[in-house]
């Protein structure tokens, strides 16, 4: 009887006679936590137009870094031939007290055939502008940190849009930039992201990947590699303005905008994911039971497959035990004491003598 009653579906069979009942599966916060990052992947891996203006950009932008470089070496070579590169670097191998070349990325160009400009003190000064190739240059044409204020526009988040899968494959936040601009956005109170621990490991967390402290080599180095010319001249860019057309200028600029829209597209589509988290946060606070969750995932706007593991590692089970299984688990501990009969059946298969009789 307690076998028929235990074989159905609501309580499976193990084949050492445990069932596992499958209770209704409620949540917690552990639960709702790990939902809650699974749905983060989940709303990054849909393909939107925000995703896909991203992805667009970083092509762009390839093209137009190099497109942009291509202009560069003509105009450093225009002022720096070659040839005079190749004579000194002659005698600083002949004598080691020269030191007058150089491989450099970042260049300070000033436009000869153009009005002045006005400054920031509405001072009339050449057009002139820094301009850095490096992975993690200055995106603004300036000298500042490179975080600067936090803001978008720095160099950092361009190395983070740029290798973005490769860090989250190593368990990395390239959005953590974004991230802690919106949370500056709706706090309350005045924030400071130099005062965010967890933003600050982060930071640390990635430069030290784009170094390449976890292996495969400096991000870093291989990009600069890709765009390092020889300079003449020593000190800082100011020191060495380059001359170049107005037209040359323009497509420097367009390196810096186009690193910049890379950036702008990373931050709208990481919004955006955001927002969808958090309000998904909102809603999983009214749920109760897991199977609210699984009809939310399944709804037709939504199609979430959530990740198997969760469920493997939350699933609420009681053991019940089969009740003749229990018995015989227990009995069969030891000798047990043999009956009448028992020993007789026993006593004839050792004699060799028929069962029958």
């Amino acid at each position: 009887m307690y076998s028929r009653f235990f074989h159905n579906k609501k309580f499976p069979l193990t084949n050492k006679g445990v069932l596992m009942e499958q209770k209704e599966i409620r949540l917690n916060a552990d639960k709702r936590k790990s939902l809650v990052i699974d749905f983060r992947k989940h709303c990054e891996s849909l393909d939107t137009e925000e995703k896909e203006a991203f992805k667009q950009s970083r092509d762009d932008a390839k093209s137009t870094i190099d497109s942009s470089f291509a202009t560069c070496k003509e105009v450093v070579e225009r002022r720096f031939p070659l040839e005079d590169v190749a004579t000194l670097q002659s005698l600083q191998k002949k004598h080691n007290t020269i030191n007058a070349v150089g491989r450099d990325s970042c260049f300070f160009f000033k436009v000869t055939d153009a009005p002045k400009v006005l400054d920031q003190y509405n001072d009339e000064v050449d057009k002139s502008r820094h301009f850095s190739f490096e992975l993690d240059g200055s995106l603004n044409g300036d000298y500042g940190t490179r975080y600067g204020s936090g803001s978008s526009n720095n160099g950092k988040n361009f190395a983070y849009a740029m290798y973005r899968e490769d860090m989250k494959a190593v368990g990395l936040n390239p959005d953590c930039n974004i991230e802690a601009d919106l949370q500056a956005e709706k706090s309350d109170t005045r924030y400071s992201r130099n005062s965010n621990p967890y933003l600050s490991q982060c930071r640390n967390d990635n430069h030290h990947w784009l170094q390449g402290g976890q292996g495969g080599g400096s991000k870093y180095e291989s990009w600069k590699d890709d765009y390092t010319l020889h300079i003449i001249g020593t000190g800082g860019c100011r020191s060495r303005a380059i001359p170049c057309s107005d037209l040359e200028f323009a497509k420097f600029e367009m390196m810096i905008s186009a690193k910049q829209e890379v950036v702008n597209t990373h931050t709208q589509w990481i919004k955006t994911v955001v927002a969808r988290v958090t309000r998904f946060k909102e809603v999983i606070k009214s749920m109760t039971k897991f199977s609210q969750v699984e009809k939310f995932a399944s709804h037709d706007k939504i199609q979430w497959k959530i990740d198997p593991s969760i469920l493997a590692d939350k699933m609420g089970m009681d053991l019940v035990i089969s009740i003749d299984d229990a018995a015989d688990s227990i009995m069969n501990i030891g000798s047990p004491k043999q009956t009448r009969a028992e020993k007789i059946l026993a006593y004839k298969q050792a004699n060799g003598i028929s069962l029958a009789s």
